[in-house]
């Protein structure tokens, strides 16, 4: 199974939203040598994280090179459909809640939502910048996790439908258990084997 990721935040910053998908990725990657394969893609990657997956022969990264390099959050959010169907990518994870647009709808699509307050905006623009993100993110995605019941609650009051949400969370917004590793491995089973 090849699971892509949006991994600004894995490849970028010690932060929870970061750590928490580090974690994922690594103790999937560790115990499923044989089933499961990652490729984690961001606009850059943090010095600190550049050889951090490089002990995993099952999981790569990519950057934008070339003309993207200029515009990588552009690459990330508007051009990377192409790699993702270069490389045959049939499930892709949004781990900072977002999906890039356009994406090919062969492929299956997750987002992990963590909290629809937790955003720091700094100002109307990003606010509306992420709303228009998030919107897009919610509806395009075939699954969406939230991290507790209250996430989903207000998923659900938002207007996403509940029925595309399910629930994947620990005593905290970040914690990440042995269950919960099963979890993620068994949604994106069930991704691997549905048809849009």
């Amino acid at each position: 199974m090849l699971v892509g990721y949006e991994a600004n935040n894995v490849l970028r910053n010690s932060h929870e939203i970061g750590e928490f998908g580090r974690n994922l990725i690594e103790r999937l990657a560790t115990g499923r040598i044989n089933s499961y394969r990652a490729l984690l893609f961001a606009s850059r990657i943090k010095k600190d994280y550049r050889s951090y997956f490089s002990g995993f022969s099952n999981v790569g990264t990519f950057v934008p090179f070339g003309m993207s390099r200029l515009m990588p959050s552009l690459w990330l959010r508007y051009r990377l459909n192409p790699w993702l169907k270069l490389e045959k990518v049939k499930i892709f994870h949004g781990l900072n809640e977002e999906l890039p647009y356009h994406i090919d709808r062969d492929i299956k699509t997750v987002i992990t939502c963590y909290g629809v307050n937790e955003h720091h905006r700094t100002s109307v623009m990003d606010s509306l910048t992420w709303k228009k993100r998030m919107e897009y993110s919610f509806s395009a995605a075939d699954v969406i996790v939230a991290v507790s019941q209250k996430v989903k609650d207000d998923l659900v009051a938002m207007g996403v439908t509940a029925e595309k949400i399910v629930v994947i969370g620990g005593k905290t917004p970040y914690e990440l258990t042995d269950r919960m590793v099963e979890q993620y491995f068994e949604l994106y089973q069930t991704l691997a084997g549905m048809k849009r």
